[in-house]
């Protein structure tokens, strides 16, 4: 701890041995810090000093600067609490703070800690990689008859970082967009389609204190890889870090959940908000009374396979979410095509959770395979005849199979290759000026934590 009402402990140089008697019995801080006219520590007093200054002069009302110690112990403003108990271990137990121009600022006694400056919460949240059973988590569809999808993650992450204001301001930044949104207060959020999923998410929140908020993605938007449910969970997981009943996994899901879907009315299902926040593999179970995350303990060996097996090769297009969830919402509740492709695509993720569950890789890429075509039938305008070349060009070149990823229109396909075929498949897509890149797991999910400025 530190001693900080120094009022109590100062005395100016002109001052008497009286003075410093009654300040030390009032402070009880075992010394007196004497300062210069400019306020400057220039010596310390103890009582043992006072008594054997009493006893050379027997005089109270001489001047503290004749019996002062001028060469007294003091450390830095800031200074650390390993280099202050070198100086307990002197047996020296209360030692004067001084900032840069030596005027005192505290006093260090035991249990000193350093100044921890300004605390601010962090948050990452990767984005996901959708591998079967996406269309049977809307709740029109799973109230009804049940669903499930099986996802991972990929270590690719949206960023957020958020500090406390001491007035009611809001300020948000988006590093990747560039963009920027200032308030006085909570009550003047408006959405005007600047930044409004992250003012979505402060609106479910509800916050009680003002804050500056910055967010950033390793993603760029409409890639079909989930990432405004990951700057969702980002942001959410930064505003749990303040909190006293700090959220749990399944509520910061439910929260992105609401806040893109319920407060901003924008269709889509439940998978890509619980895939984030927990990360890894995951089956996900949707019924009516509760939606079940379930790890998938995968093998380090699998895993770092999977890794070079996956491919992603970016279609240089966004993906056409909006209109595509707008019609999966539509005919969710019970359009018999809906209700076919969820019967059909629930067996395929069951049967690769358990190749993935055992290893056995083999026919992963034909179930992506099956997957895409189920997709397609279901949605004809999640695809193109400029999507299909690409499709096409990988399954030619060795792709075992393949999906585009989200809801289509644009964005990734994730392709799936065996041993000695991969690097055929990138130099086909290559050729023909498409990017592809390398798939590195995600293991860990939503990830929170504090630090100090």
């Amino acid at each position: 701890m530190t001693f900080e009402n120094m009022k109590d402990v100062l005395l100016h140089e002109s001052a008497t041995l009286r003075d410093a008697m009654s300040k030390l019995k009032a402070s009880g801080a075992g010394i007196v810090v004497v300062t210069d006219d400019d306020g400057c520590a220039i010596g310390v007093l103890s009582d043992g000093d006072i008594r054997t200054a009493v006893l050379a002069t027997e005089n109270l009302d001489t001047a503290v600067s004749k019996h002062m110690t001028q060469d007294f112990v003091w450390v830095a403003e800031g200074a650390s609490k390993e280099r202050v108990l070198k100086l307990f271990d002197r047996r020296i137990r209360t030692i004067p703070i001084l900032d840069s121009h030596r005027r005192p600022i505290g006093l260090a006694v035991p249990g000193y800690m350093a100044p921890i400056g300004e605390t601010i919460s962090r948050a990452r949240a990767p984005v996901r990689l959708s591998l079967a059973g996406g269309g049977t988590d809307f709740t029109h569809h799973f109230l009804k008859y049940g669903g499930n999808s099986l996802s991972t993650t990929m270590a690719r992450y949206c960023r957020a970082t958020l500090r406390k204001r001491e007035d009611s301001g809001i300020r948000i930044h988006s590093r990747d967009l560039g963009r920027s949104v200032q308030l006085d207060r909570f009550d003047d959020i408006v959405y005007d389609g600047n930044l409004d999923l992250i003012k979505a998410a402060i609106k479910v929140l509800r916050p009680t204190h003002g804050f500056d908020l910055e967010i950033s993605s390793d993603v760029q938007p409409g890639t079909g890889l989930g990432g405004s449910a990951a700057i969702l969970a980002a942001v959410i997981g930064c505003f749990s870090e303040f909190r006293e009943d700090y959220l749990d996994d399944y509520t910061i899901a439910e929260y992105a959940y609401e806040a893109e879907r319920v407060e901003l009315e924008i269709a889509g299902g439940w998978q890509d908000q619980y895939s984030t926040v927990f990360g890894g593999f995951n089956f996900i179970d949707f019924n009516a009374e509760n939606n079940i995350v379930t790890p998938l303990r995968i093998t380090t060996r699998t895993r770092l396979e999977l890794e070079e097996r996956f491919l992603l090769c970016y279609t240089g297009n966004g993906h056409m979410a909006a209109t595509i969830q707008d019609a999966n919402r539509a005919r969710a509740g019970g359009d018999p095509s809906m209700v076919n492709f969820a019967e059909q695509i629930k067996p395929i993720a069951i049967k690769m959770r358990m190749a993935l569950l055992k290893g056995h890789l083999d026919d992963l890429g034909t179930m992506l395979h099956e997957t895409w075509n189920l997709k397609k039938r279901i949605n004809p305008g999640g695809t193109s005849s400029y999507l299909d070349k690409i499709y096409d060009t990988a399954m030619k070149a060795g792709a075992d199979g393949g999906r585009l990823l989200g809801t289509g229109g644009g964005g990734y396909f994730l392709f799936f290759c065996k041993p000695y075929r991969r690097g055929d498949v990138v130099e086909a897509l290559e050729r023909k000026g498409h990017v592809t890149e390398n798939v590195l797991l995600d293991q860990d999910g939503l990830q929170t934590w504090t630090t100090h400025s």
